[in-house]
């Protein structure tokens, strides 16, 4: 990651600055060296299967089995999981530097000279995507459960051409190194399942095997690293170095490998709290990280090697994190930045690519990642084991906390009031009967950079009889569209309060800084209360500290309802907006539009009634609003709004409650103003 060192130079520590100095210069050694080993063109490596995959048993399901089928046939027509996209039809051979949706074309030529970012409508995750080469594992899972030789001969032919169309260091899939490493480690893992490579496919072993070497070289000369700030980046890195120098046997492979599983056993305490959530402040980045460091866990256990017990323990917490936010679907919300990265494709993410409708696609499905973590760690509820068999995983032997389905919503033996928080990360979940409530007082990601951070503090997320209610809106895309970017990323796009139109993070316009984000919104710890009437939640942020307001929250759940009081404290007179955006399942109809008191009730799942009161004059609406649970792919959904003035201080107060529809109800929604989509 390049930081410029001024104006860093006011805001970070001296010693930090002068290793970053250090290591900058180390850093165009290394280059130096690796680019001059590539010149020579020579390979002093072979390829060693591991066992990586271990499949034990029954591979899988026949559910899952037709999933892998199914998503490997589409491959074989030339239609390609890609992103929010679903299943796109590129053609047998693709085009591997062409964004397909706007047509742009990266051209091929020193990867260091390319601009990948150009503001015309192109996103460069879509090559490289494409070239991260992660369905490579499903033609060879489909190859093992069929014994099928066109899905192996698919494989083979796409690595082929891919290596013969991106020679090294060439082209916008060599931009940076977190493509070249994850798009390593997809080409290892299929030439584990493939093993043994037949006769007549040991001149392609050979190819790969330079590739898979010149890779290695790529990656250390280009490495992401950062005394200032580092992040996924960085580690894909070191994970794919790992990968690389399990997998290739030669001089000096063992010294490499033993240094890359301690790089990596290090990274994990610098990039996740104590309490497990990654410090980037992104439920999806979490997910993508979670499977980085698993991923380095099974290499390191496969390759028979023992991992520090620090390690292990920080990434059982990572998965008990996870785990603590997931609805009974498997799924958790879209909290900061989701650009749906992954290390292998999971049964999960097949399954949402697949998905036709957009709205019904959700890329934190994770049921299966949560399966891995329960056969590794067996200390959270456990939902689906088909991906953990591959790995010689099994479900654990002792009973777990019983499984939550689709056809059974209950909270799965949870206490009927419960209270959990992380408060290193800021994330509390309260539960109380059939409410849900996830309460969000997260600091700006990466120690205060916040390159994936939205405006989310003191956000929620509400669920009803497991369903969510109020939801994130989303990431919608990065480059493709800076405006929608920044409308994602934005505090209105949230389930929280705008005051004065002033986002809590200031986010600059400018389409140059996509990343970057101020970090005014400090926020309180939360606080929280376990009593015999109810639960209580509580923080505060500082975001709006340029107008003299502090805005504080604090969730009641309580009798069967939610109460959610907003405080703005201060002086003068303030207009504020409280937002809260509606998952696509729900209907909207407005009971009382203005007034010191409105009220609407939402329809769908369940029924459920909102009222928001203030000494003021308030006004509601309802209408259509952007929403995103995939990268790359936004649909309309809804959003309440409640608008108003007032002098300082002021408290807003929000009361919901379910309950069963009756006529009389009816009868009011019929006079009110219903939205639906």
């Amino acid at each position: 990651m390049r930081l410029p060192l001024y104006p860093l130079l006011r805001s970070e520590c001296p010693l930090d600055l002068v290793r970053e100095a250090v290591w900058r210069a180390r850093k165009g050694w290394q280059k130096k060296q690796a680019l001059g080993k590539l010149k020579q063109g020579t390979c002093p490596v072979l390829f060693r299967p591991i066992g990586y995959f271990r499949a034990s048993g029954q591979l899988c399901s026949e559910t899952a089995r037709r999933t892998f089928i199914g998503s490997a046939d589409l491959l074989l027509e030339g239609r390609f999981p890609v992103l929010g996209c679903g299943a796109v039809n590129l053609g047998m051979l693709p085009d591997w530097n062409c964004d397909f949706v706007s047509g742009r074309r990266w051209p091929e030529m020193d990867a260091s000279l390319i601009q990948i970012v150009a503001h015309d409508g192109s996103d460069v995750k879509v090559p490289w995507e494409l070239s991260r080469l992660q369905f490579l594992p499903v033609l060879a899972k489909a190859h093992r459960l069929t014994n099928e030789r066109s899905y192996r001969d698919r494989a083979i032919s796409l690595v082929s051409h891919w290596i013969d169309h991106n020679p090294v260091g060439v082209g916008v899939n060599w931009t940076i190194a977190m493509e070249v490493a994850l798009r390593a480690i997809s080409i290892c893992l299929l030439l584990d399942l493939l093993w043994p490579i037949r006769e007549d496919e040991q001149a392609w072993l050979e190819k790969v095997t330079r590739s898979l070497w010149q890779h290695l070289l790529y990656i250390e000369g280009h490495l992401e690293f950062s005394y200032l700030s580092r992040s996924n980046h960085y580690l894909s890195n070191i994970v794919g170095l790992l990968c690389l120098t399990t997998f290739l046997d030669g001089i000096g492979m063992k010294v490499r490998r033993q240094h890359y599983q301690s790089l990596v056993e290090k990274e994990i305490l610098h990039q996740t709290y104590d309490d497990g959530a990654d410090y980037e402040a992104s439920t999806g980045y979490h997910v993508l990280v979670a499977q980085m460091f698993t991923c380095a866990l099974l290499l390191i256990k496969q390759a028979g090697a023992n991992a520090d017990a620090a390690f292990v323990e920080r990434l059982r917490k990572m998965y008990g994190f996870a785990a603590a936010l997931v609805d009974p679907m498997g799924r958790i919300p879209h909290i900061g930045d989701c650009d749906d990265g992954r290390v292998e494709l999971l049964l999960d993410d097949l399954d949402q690519m697949l998905e036709v409708s957009s709205s019904r696609r959700h890329s934190l499905a994770i049921s299966n990642f949560l399966g891995i973590g329960s056969a590794l760690f067996g200390d959270f509820d456990a939902f689906a084991f088909d991906d953990s068999l591959w790995y010689g995983l099994t479900r654990p032997p002792r009973p777990l906390l019983r499984e939550r389905s689709p056809k059974d919503p209950s909270l799965s033996n949870r206490a009927h009031d419960s209270v959990a928080v992380f408060p290193e990360s800021g994330v509390a979940i309260g539960r109380h009967n059939n409410l849900e409530v996830l309460f969000f007082a997260i600091p700006n990601g990466a120690g205060g950079k916040g390159s994936h951070t939205h405006n989310d503090k003191l956000s929620v997320v509400l669920r009803v009889n497991g369903e969510e209610l109020f939801g994130d809106s989303g990431t919608g895309a990065y480059s493709r569209d800076w405006k929608t970017r920044n409308y994602f990323r934005s505090t209105g796009a949230h389930n929280t309060v705008l005051v004065d139109g002033i986002e809590q993070n200031r986010i600059s316009w400018q389409p140059q800084r996509l990343f970057h984000i101020g970090n005014e919104a400090r926020v309180s710890p939360i606080e929280s209360e376990l009593t015999s009437s109810g639960i209580s939640l509580a923080a505060s942020h500082s975001g709006y500290g340029e107008r003299k307001v502090t805005h504080s929250r604090r969730l009641r759940l309580c009798e069967g309802r939610i109460f959610i009081e907003d405080m703005l404290l201060g002086a003068g007179e303030h207009e504020f907006e409280l937002n809260l955006h509606i998952a696509s399942s729900w209907t909207v109809a407005v009971r009382q539009a203005e007034g010191q008191t409105v009220s609407c009730h939402f329809e769908g799942p369940s029924s459920v009634s909102m009222v928001v009161s203030a000494p003021v004059h308030l006004a509601l609406t309802a209408d259509t609003a952007p929403m995103s649970r995939s990268y790359g792919s936004v649909f309309l959904g809804l959003c309440t709004s409640v608008r108003g003035r007032s002098e300082l201080p002021v408290t807003i107060i929000t009361e919901l409650a379910e309950r069963e529809v009756d006529a009389e109800s009816l009868l009011s929604a019929e006079t009110g103003q219903t939205i639906s989509r």
